[in-house]
């Protein structure tokens, strides 16, 4: 596993940058209020979405990974980022830490335990006024052949087990059959400026 990292972490920024860079400046244009408050991004690979936000002023950012490799990535050129190296599933931090987390692209490559472990854990981090927001594939029957074909290419190239893990999150249909409305309230939903990948924010909700 750690040799396949290695290798995803060298090629993920060349292969996807144009894929995926108006994504993520659509999701700081929807987390805008949180520039002066605490952001956290869960297995943030290789830090784009901080950098991204560490160049338009936001302040209070931290970036964790399991990944060593991606990590070191991660780690290049960053001005005001915090680095962890821990499982989200189960991390060091204090309860009720966070006002924003951050989940892009990973929750669709792991299994469903795993999946639910991690919100589980985003949950027990958030402070009780806390927000979530997660970027991940979209795939519905309203998505031409084209873009289907495509996306799918693109996770062929990941290791077995996280294609498979992605096949499974589409055939679940995706966020809906992970998030536990009891937990968070969903408050935008967002699709209409890049088919097959939503933006969704969460509010967290009190237990």
């Amino acid at each position: 596993m750690k040799k396949e990292y290695s290798f995803i972490a060298k090629i993920y920024d060349p292969l996807l940058y144009f894929f995926i860079h108006s994504m993520r400046l659509n999701l700081m244009e929807i987390i805008l209020d949180y520039k002066n408050k605490s952001i956290l991004d869960l297995c943030c690979g290789t830090g784009n979405q901080l950098k991204l936000l560490s160049k338009n002023d936001f302040k209070n950012l931290h970036c964790l990974d399991l990944s060593s490799a991606m990590l070191k990535q991660a780690q290049k050129n960053n001005i005001n980022i915090k680095f962890y190296k821990e499982n989200a599933t189960k991390t060091n931090f204090k309860d009720e830490l966070f006002d924003l987390l951050i989940i892009s692209f990973a929750i669709h490559e792991k299994n469903k335990s795993t999946q639910e472990d991690i919100l589980k854990e985003a949950h027990r981090i958030l402070k009780k006024d806390g927000a979530l927001v997660i970027l991940d594939y979209d795939l519905n029957e309203k998505n031409n052949l084209w873009l289907k074909a495509t996306i799918y290419t693109i996770k062929r190239i990941a290791r077995k087990k996280h294609y498979y893990n992605f096949k499974n999150y589409i055939k679940n249909k995706g966020l809906l059959s992970l998030v536990n409305p009891k937990k968070f309230l969903i408050i935008e939903d967002k699709q209409k400026n890049f088919k097959g990948v939503s933006i969704s924010l969460y509010k967290k909700l009190p237990q």
